[in-house]
């Protein structure tokens, strides 16, 4: 494939935080030409400049549809982390699939989830959900069946405004549930928690500082719901580990005065907030990601399993552009359907997991399967961790 014959991706924030670290994972992919949109010039050549021959800038405003025309013209798949999307709710998406190209936000915009035209269109819907739907299928690939499920996520650091935004929209979708007690079924095959000590009510995992609460939620994000419909699972749980104080405070207020679904504004004014709250929080700590998760099932040969899963990374603007950028990656190769979808219903469930050991440095993502009565056995590939 030759630059001018490969299909092109046009990144809608291309120079952002999130836009400019999935444009160079996809630019590190050598598959794709790239188009770095934003509303200064200076910024997008400049950026458009370090990642090589095959990208090139463009000046783009998503608030005008007749720039948005020029912007997608000739590409395959537009990649929006403007942060802009909700509060136009829905019309850049709209305004995409119109013009015959596939549409990737790492916001959700909060429009109609119809389907339009032939394209596809892919809504990121949080990182707590979108791992709580993704994990599962991780888990429960080559399976015959699955029964139960049961998740932790948690960390610290830096929330970036636009996936914010997906956050406490992911919030209004999520229900939530009474706490159930001691973590118990967290233990791994040898006894210990995920970093070699006893598992307490909360996964040592997650300690905390002395300096930050912990508040842990069980939830059931919608995500998760639409998975456990569809593997069929008897039981399935999810738990947020939230660091503190600022977060889970601020996210108790807004459970209590949440704006109403046309309130854009005040939903963009609470995810600015969240995020300011997300840096006051993590000032002077390491950020990180933790998720732990199991899942019991069996076996082709009708043989009982639980598989557990790791994941352990401290970018967490780098875990979001990796999802962006594999989601992007997923579109443009046409493996996902027409119509619109929640983007954990979309991941590749071992890819996803490849392309994060792959592009970040200290992450850790791997699998282990128990059969009844036997030691744990790793089921991934030796190298899943990435050394920084």
């Amino acid at each position: 494939m030759t630059i001018d014959t490969a299909p092109m991706i046009a990144i809608l924030g291309g120079y952002g935080r999130v836009g400019a670290t999935a444009a160079r994972l996809l630019a590190d992919e050598h598959g794709y030409r790239l188009r770095i949109g934003g509303r200064s010039a200076d910024r997008a050549w400049r950026f458009a400049r370090t990642l090589g021959d095959r990208a090139e800038a463009a000046v783009v405003d998503a608030r005008d549809s007749q720039s948005l025309m020029h912007f997608t013209r000739g590409c395959a798949t537009v990649l929006d982390c403007s942060g802009t999307a909700f509060s136009l709710r829905g019309r850049i998406r709209a305004s995409v699939l119109a013009a015959g190209v596939h549409y990737v936000g790492m916001t959700d915009d909060g429009g109609s989830r119809t389907p339009e035209g032939t394209c596809s269109a892919v809504l990121f819907t949080g990182l707590s959900g979108t791992l709580a739907g993704w994990v599962p299928r991780w888990l429960a690939d080559g399976l015959d069946s699955a029964t139960r499920f049961s998740g932790w996520w948690g960390g610290l650091g830096a929330i970036p405004s636009h996936t914010a935004v997906s956050c406490l929209l992911g919030k209004e979708r999520a229900v939530d549930l009474p706490g159930d007690g001691p973590a118990a079924d967290l233990r791994t095959c040898d006894g210990e928690g995920p970093w070699g000590e006893e598992v307490a009510p909360v996964p040592s995992g997650f300690a905390s500082p002395p300096s930050h609460a912990v508040a842990v939620r069980h939830v059931l994000p919608d995500e998760l719901r639409q998975q456990a419909y569809l593997l069929r699972l008897q039981d399935a749980r999810w738990h947020e580990v939230l660091k503190g104080p600022g977060v889970p405070a601020f996210l108790d207020r807004f459970a209590l005065r949440r704006p109403t679904a046309g309130d854009g504004g005040d939903l963009m004014a609470a995810a600015r907030e969240l995020a300011k709250v997300s840096v006051r929080d993590a000032a002077g700590s390491s950020p990180y990601q933790v998720l732990y998760g199991t899942l019991d099932g069996l076996t082709a040969d009708g043989v009982p399993v639980r598989r557990s899963a790791l994941l352990h990374c401290t970018d967490v603007t780098g875990l979001v552009a990796v999802i962006a950028s594999i989601t992007a990656h997923e579109v443009t190769r046409d493996r996902v359907p027409s119509g619109v979808h929640a983007m954990a219903a979309t991941l590749p469930p071992r890819d996803t997991a490849d392309w994060i050991v792959r592009h970040l440095p200290r992450t850790t993502a791997r699998t282990t399967e128990v059969p009844a009565g036997e030691p744990g056995l790793m089921t991934t590939s030796p190298a899943a961790r990435r050394p920084g």
